[in-house]
């Protein structure tokens, strides 16, 4: 972020009322949501320095932002972040004892704060998409581990595959989630606490019914930590850094020698559904995104895709008779 100083006392206290803000406010359901936005107002308090929030002086933080060389949507993040405070100091301004001059300073400087737009531009997109061979080879290092923990992995690697979840949604499954429809299908709780169905494709439930004959029939987590002697802990549930930490391994002991995410199997997920001919609108469902426009930016088969689409249009030619 932009040049920073020590905090002072006064920003402390601000950065605590802000994160009161964050939690009392309802609309901001997503913990996710509430702590990049904490991120970003902390750089921006200990950036601004107690100077007043004006429009001039968060266009400058973006300015330098900008200068600084962040992504266009790190800064489009951070002026959410920041639009979003005005908004509260405005109401809070309404919630304390004030001159009313001195409250419609405050209310007209976090109108103008709020009309601030989002930056234009693009960079590369982060992330890539996973060929089938890598899913392979990292399904063949899960399998060549005999034990619990190899057939865990397993089953992780091949929900993500098939279903395109976010981690933190594998993370935060539960037994019950998959049992209380049908075998073919879980029930996630994604982002904003709003739920949909997720599909297993008859691959993914080899897998899965592997793991849970292992695990056992009890309800709790799902994927489940496994101590060095081989217990299953079916009443914890693993993190979301526990899975970073197996994707690392197992895509070592594939041999896959470009980095990858559990969010490039999301981003591949997406790709794979349209390169089968299926609507973004599907897609974006599946993928539980509010817009589509937010699908349409996980695709990244790259330029043979792009390719072989132009090759499907057709214009007639007559070549000249000689």
């Amino acid at each position: 972020m932009a040049d920073l100083v020590p905090m002072s006392d006064r920003q402390r206290q601000a950065l605590v009322r802000i994160q009161k803000e964050l939690e009392r406010d309802p609309r901001l359901q997503s913990a996710h949501t509430r702590r990049a936005y904490l991120t970003d107002l902390k750089y921006f308090e200990e950036w601004r320095q107690g100077r007043p929030l004006t429009k001039l002086l968060v266009e400058e933080y973006a300015a330098q932002l900008h200068a600084t060389e962040h992504s266009p949507n790190s800064i489009n993040r951070v002026l959410a972040s920041v639009r979003w405070w005005a908004r509260r100091v405005s109401d809070l301004a309404f919630e304390s004892p004030m001159p009313e001059q001195d409250r419609d300073e405050i209310v007209t400087q976090a109108a103008r704060v709020a009309s601030i737009q989002d930056v234009v531009g693009e960079r590369q997109p982060k992330g890539r998409h996973i060929a089938n061979v890598e899913l392979e080879s990292i399904l063949a290092a899960c399998r060549s581990d005999p034990t619990a923990i190899g057939a865990r992995d397993a089953a992780i690697v091949a929900v993500a595959w098939s279903t395109g979840l976010r981690r933190s949604e594998i993370a935060g499954l539960n037994l019950e989630d998959w049992q209380r429809t049908n075998s073919q299908q879980f029930v996630v709780r994604g982002k904003g606490n709003k739920t949909r169905q997720a599909y297993l494709t008859q691959g993914a439930l080899g897998w899965l019914r592997a793991w849970i004959r292992i695990r056992g029939a009890g309800p709790g987590p799902l994927v489940c930590p496994i101590t060095k002697g081989g217990k299953v802990q079916w009443r914890r549930r693993i993190s979301a850094e526990g899975l970073a930490h197996i994707l690392a391994k197992r895509s070592v002991q594939a041999g896959v020698k470009e980095h990858i995410t559990w969010h490039d199997f999301r981003r591949t997920f997406a790709g794979n559904l349209l390169d089968s001919g299926i609507d973004l609108a599907t897609v974006q469902k599946l993928l539980g995104h509010s817009s589509p426009v937010t699908t349409s930016n996980y695709d990244r088969r790259g330029e043979s895709t792009k390719q072989r689409a132009v090759r499907k249009i057709n214009i007639p030619f007559w070549p000249e008779e000689t």
